[in-house]
């Protein structure tokens, strides 16, 4: 077997695997709506939640509820660019050579393609902004101005040597420590500022809300097009035949 013929294989695989595994992955996702997004959509029973987080723990500490929520929605988003790029690979190893005529079948390779790279880099981009929520929260609690205590420790060490006296040769080592803590008292925290603190918290659910939703919806539609295609999508010209499930049906 060639390595091209190798790695064809493999993609037949993987891509087999993903569609019989999708169920189980959209499962995954519907659950951490479920437990990460009980609130849905209503920001203001989140806010009023994340304000009682926040007064229990302290403005600095972090947000509970988003500390588990962003890891669940990050990982999900991760798997399903993989098993994008996984059907990408698929499809590309797949394109016969070009020749005149019987090309809808690459028509459809190209068509399910496209729509399989615009959703990945929606889905990346989703992605690549949620650590931006981390700097925009720092940003946020260094201005409330809360008291800080800083230390240092400066260590400093000696030795002298000595030769001749009644005891023969000495080597003497002395170190010193000296420790420095220095505390500020911090300001007034400014209501406004405390607001802007449970704001970003706010909004970055919203935003993982929105996203977790999107990736709902893309995820299904992505899994739906590679199936009722997929005949097509591994032999496009009708020779091979075969196919993970039977399906014929084109795409809409």
């Amino acid at each position: 077997m060639s390595t091209i013929s190798s790695f064809k294989a493999k993609s037949v695989e993987a891509t087999d695997a993903i569609l019989k595994s999708g169920p189980d992955t959209i499962a995954a996702i519907e659950n951490v709506i479920a437990t990460n997004y009980a609130h849905g959509g209503d920001l203001s029973a989140v806010e009023a939640a994340m304000k009682a987080d926040l007064e229990a723990n302290g403005l600095d500490a972090a947000n509970t509820l988003l500390s588990s929520t962003i890891p669940a929605t990050r990982d999900l988003l991760s798997l399903a660019i993989s098993n994008i790029q996984t059907f990408e690979r698929f499809i590309s190893l797949h394109i016969p050579k070009m020749e005149d005529g019987n090309n809808w079948g690459v028509t459809v390779q190209m068509t399910v393609a496209k729509f399989l790279k615009e959703t990945r880099e929606e889905l990346t981009k989703k992605l690549d902004g949620i650590p931006s929520y981390y700097s925009s929260r720092a940003d946020a609690v260094e201005k409330l101005g809360l008291p800080k205590t800083s230390s240092s420790q400066t260590k400093t060490e000696s030795k002298t040597d000595s030769a001749g006296g009644k005891d023969g040769d000495e080597s003497k080592t002395s170190t010193t420590v000296t420790k420095e803590e220095k505390e500020s008292n911090g300001s007034k925290v400014d209501i406004h500022r405390s607001k802007a603190v449970l704001a970003v918290d706010v909004q970055c659910y919203a935003n993982l809300y929105s996203t977790i939703n999107l990736l709902l919806t893309d995820y299904v539609t992505v899994l739906d097009n590679v199936e009722k295609n997929e005949e097509k999508l591994k032999a496009p010209k009708g020779s091979g035949g075969g196919g993970f499930g039977g399906g014929t049906g084109m795409m809409y």
